[in-house]
């Protein structure tokens, strides 16, 4: 992940304000880990049934949403669910990962927790839980993978990359968990953290142009779980399309069908 991530706010605040999203839209929630609390924000559709259970789907917002403000996090997320409610026919958590951290250590956990306390609290399906992020969040989505193998349903990274990269990478691995941190140190990090996902179905999205995060890394860790046997992987690049390709991935109804028929069960 690079300083230039900080230039993405520009792209993914939306044309609502903070101020016209409703705590009834996204209500707030907290979550305590290591004697901290944290909060959150969820998105609960309107049509679902409380005593069914759900899919919950856990969001990691990039690197220009970093605050304690608990909406910064919801910018460009609002419009899309607003846009098209009937493509989300499940639950998204969204927690905000804090200024100069990343999404590993505390803030991992962090998320983490609040995702199974959302669970808990509506009747979320363990049997379907999702992890989506996009750029520093996307990068998050592989290493919170590996820390907590088995226990995601899907994966969708966006223009992201399995490990820390450019001038704060090794700022960014001190925080990372032992088993991502040994991934990422093997002589092939794909090799490693292929094994690591193993079978877990994955779709991966990314800017055929993007120059922060290039794309030659979403490449390579595609084709080696390919490699590696695991049959659900998918990769889709937009052609011509530089960093901010969130929108375009996340609108994209093949992805919602594909969501739908995913299980810890049926893999």
């Amino acid at each position: 992940m690079k300083l230039i991530f900080v230039s993405i706010a520009a792209f993914l605040l939306c044309s609502c304000s903070a101020h016209s999203i409703s705590e009834n839209e996204f209500p707030s929630r907290a979550v305590t880990v290591g004697g901290h609390e944290y909060k959150f924000r969820i998105y609960v559709p309107v049509v679902r049934e409380p005593a069914k259970p759900i899919p919950v789907m856990l969001f990691l917002h990039g690197s220009g949403m970093r605050g304690d403000d608990n909406q910064s996090q919801l910018s460009g997320v609002h419009n899309l669910v607003a846009n098209h409610p009937e493509r989300f026919p499940f639950i998204i958590v969204m927690p905000q990962c804090r200024i100069d951290l990343y999404w590993a250590g505390e803030m991992m956990d962090m998320a983490v927790a609040a995702l199974d306390q959302t669970v808990k609290e509506f009747n979320g399906d363990p049997d379907r839980l999702y992890i989506a992020g996009y750029s520093m969040g996307g990068f998050g989505v592989w290493q919170t993978a590996v820390t907590y193998p088995n226990k995601f349903a899907a994966l969708v990274p966006i223009a992201g990359g399995i490990k820390p990269q450019g001038p704060l990478a090794a700022e960014q691995r001190a925080m990372l968990s032992p088993a991502v941190r040994h991934a990422a140190d093997a002589n092939d990090p794909y090799e490693a953290f292929a094994s690591a996902i193993g079978n877990t179905p994955v779709w991966v999205f990314h800017g055929g142009a993007d120059d922060v995060v290039l794309p030659e890394g979403s490449r390579q860790i595609v084709e080696t779980l390919r490699e590696h046997g695991n049959p659900n992987v998918k990769y889709t690049e937009f052609e011509n399309v530089g960093h901010g390709s969130m929108e375009a991935a996340l609108n994209d109804p093949a992805l919602h069908e594909w969501l739908a028929g995913k299980r810890l069960s049926g893999r």
